[in-house]
């Protein structure tokens, strides 16, 4: 009998082990994911919007009708990443990606301290050269430290209801990415 329990014991530790392997190993092995997707669909530094008024991205496209969407990809090789959007009045929220899904920084615009967007990405030693020789472009950006080359940024506007499509595609139309050489 005590072997019968320690058998099934052992089976179901081994089963859960292999469970969660599964599930922590998946992102990385899936071919289809947002980041791939992003990447076939979109050049470096150009925004693509993810939402229903966007491109046909199955795995990226929100389902949350409630906010516009827009992505830009980057690619820290070209020099250090960086996302301006106007003041718009309503609530936006910025996430970081890098190029395996993980989530690098996340902000909105109760948090930032001006209502403009001004977000720089860039490499630990890229920030120190910035911080060696400060730029004036870069004063007042939000700087997040990316420990991988290549992600992308999702910013999000909230749009309450179909009145609010023009606010958001004017909104959209002067959000900007950039790389820029140090």
């Amino acid at each position: 009998m005590i072997r019968f329990v320690y058998t099934s014991f052992v089976g179901l530790v081994g089963a859960a082990l292999v469970h969660v392997a599964i599930v922590l190993l998946l992102p990385q092995l899936s071919e289809n994911d947002v980041w791939r997707q992003i990447e076939a669909n979109s050049a470096l530094n150009d925004p693509v919007r993810l939402d229903r008024y966007g491109v046909d991205l199955v795995a990226a496209r929100t389902l949350d009708p409630m906010f516009g969407v827009i992505a830009c990809r980057y690619d820290l090789d070209n020099g250090v990443f960086s996302m301006t959007a106007p003041a718009s009045g309503d609530f936006w929220s910025v996430a970081v990606f890098d190029d395996l899904g993980h989530i690098v920084f996340s902000a909105n615009d109760r948090i930032v301290a001006s209502e403009n967007l001004s977000l720089v990405v860039a490499a630990p030693l890229q920030i120190r050269v910035m911080q060696e020789a400060p730029r004036e472009v870069f004063a007042d950006s939000v700087m997040v430290e990316a420990k991988r080359d290549q992600g992308f940024a999702v910013l999000r506007i909230f749009r309450p209801d179909e009145t609010y499509d023009p606010v958001v595609a004017d909104f959209i139309e002067r959000i900007d990415c950039s790389s820029t050489e140090l």
